[in-house]
């Protein structure tokens, strides 16, 4: 690439870029294994995705890559029929979205390795390979507040102990939104997991966040919700997330590890270090870390910052 066209392609990571990693994205060219490379990156405008773009955004730039932002976009079949397509590089999405949605595949998993490892050779065909998956897992789980989602040491009931608990505390509130309620992959499961069907009686089905809100607030004993959201820093809630050792299956709402689907080629040619590079970036993504880093994009920080703090607090920046 000549010179012009490198400061044009750098322009663009600040004329396209709608995650806020453009803003504070380096602007100096670095010499490293992607030198030379350009690379587009995708991304929804969900908080999770704008900081997983974010940072691939980083990743890449501090190797030397040329990188357009093209993510934070809302629709997410776009970002896939544009990954599939050529016109994107890498795209962060959730095992279950690659698995059920994407490839339109029906079969269910006891393990969420399973399903991991059955959507990347299967989506292989496709021209995309699939990074590891994260240690958070951003799927409904029943949060229940701390004084009815406990046990008498103060651990987390586990599903069936839950169950068994709402069935006799008439007074208990059960909150889910109508999306949770309506979904095959929402309350349904932990009503066919457990064997317990939430009274009608004690279901109060409210807007988008609302259940988060009030199970925090002590005005519903459980809500159906993601568990990895910042409202749950500091709050006396018990995340209730697997069922009774003895119970089938292990897994009860399909898994929503974050993951990457990245174009096939570039991802062999960038295998001396992009694979190791992600096994390390995943197990460093649990729940208190992802919900920190949502929590700090939420309070006004740039999603490149929060990827870039994260980076460089993890040992993976080259800055």
């Amino acid at each position: 690439m000549n010179r012009f066209g490198l400061i044009v392609a750098t322009i663009m990571v600040v004329a396209t870029g709608c995650s806020g990693a453009s803003d504070s994205a380096p602007e100096a060219a670095v010499e490293g294994p992607m030198t030379g490379v350009e690379v587009v990156v995708g991304g929804t405008t969900s908080a999770t995705d704008q900081i997983m773009s974010a940072m691939m955004v980083v990743a890449f730039t501090e190797r030397g890559a040329t990188v357009i932002d093209r993510s934070n976009r809302a629709d997410d079949a776009l970002n896939r029929d544009d990954l599939v397509a050529g016109r994107l590089d890498v795209v962060p999405e959730d095992l279950s979205t690659g698995w059920f949605i994407h490839l339109g595949e029906t079969a269910e998993f006891a393990r969420t390795a399973e399903q991991a490892q059955a959507l990347r050779s299967a989506d292989r065909a496709n021209g995309v390979e699939w990074s590891d998956h994260s240690a958070f897992d951003d799927a409904i789980a029943p949060i229940a507040t701390e004084a009815f989602g406990t046990d008498s040491n103060g651990e987390p009931l586990t599903m069936d102990r839950l169950a068994v608990r709402l069935e006799g505390d008439f007074d208990a509130r059960v909150c889910v939104d109508t999306a949770t309620l309506q979904s095959p992959d929402g309350l349904v499961r932990f009503e066919q997991a457990t064997g317990f069907t939430v009274p009608a009686e004690q279901l109060d089905v409210l807007a988008e966040g609302e259940p988060l809100r009030l199970v925090v607030d002590g005005q519903c004993s459980v809500a159906f919700a993601s568990a990895v959201e910042p409202e749950l820093l500091g709050a006396k809630v018990a995340i209730v997330d697997r069922l009774d050792s003895s119970a089938a299956p292990p897994l009860v709402f399909a898994p929503r590890n974050a993951a990457y689907m990245f174009n096939a080629e570039l991802f062999a040619e960038q295998i001396e270090w992009l694979p190791s590079f992600l096994e390390a970036l995943m197990v460093t993504l649990d729940r208190p870390a992802m919900t920190a880093l949502k929590a700090d994009l939420a309070n006004g920080a740039l999603a490149v910052d929060v990827a870039r703090s994260h980076l460089e607090a993890s040992g993976l920046s080259l800055s």
